[in-house]
């Protein structure tokens, strides 16, 4: 970034990443993709390990699954929600570091009970002093798909019901 001198004439401002930010950038890189295993493999108290109990949830939208969710209950409680309309296979994740946060993007698999739809899922992720998660905004990229595909599978029938009731 240029920056003007008193005299009018600009210079040049370089930032040189130091050893502690890399390690920093490595661990929360490190840590989501434990995360995004743990995940996969429906083991929620990996997850839960990572966030404060204070944790807060963001997400966006109209479905079922849009609301602020505070405290480690709630939070699990809607990554377990989450769980059961999306799905990722740790393709295409990116990280952006920033102080004290840290925004992934990755693809994800959203499925309805007549759909399945790709699109990119952007998590921004807020640490606290000792590297566990204070807040998580979610948002899909196409948000307005995204509430279409979660709340079909409010308008299925409960096959379950279907099948203990003779139907």
């Amino acid at each position: 970034m240029k920056r003007p001198t008193q005299e009018g004439t600009s210079r040049v401002e370089t930032r040189v990443e130091t050893r502690v930010e890399t390690r920093v950038r490595e661990e929360r890189e490190a840590q989501f993709a434990r995360n995004m295993d743990a995940f996969i493999r429906r083991d929620y108290s990996v997850i839960d390990a990572t966030m404060r109990a204070d944790v807060v949830l963001e997400m966006p939208g109209s479905s079922w699954l849009a609301g602020t969710y505070r405290g480690l209950a709630e939070v699990s409680r809607s990554v377990v929600a989450l769980r059961q309309v999306f799905n990722s296979d740790k393709k295409l994740v990116t990280f952006l570091h920033g102080g004290d946060h840290m925004v992934v993007r990755h693809a994800i698999a959203v499925s309805g009970p007549h759909h399945d739809v790709e699109m990119n899922l952007s998590v921004r992720i807020g640490y606290d002093e000792e590297g566990k998660f204070a807040t998580i905004n979610v948002e899909p990229s196409d948000l307005g798909l995204f509430d279409y595909v979660v709340n079909s599978r409010l308008d299925e029938p409960d096959q379950s019901q279907e099948a203990s009731s003779g139907r």
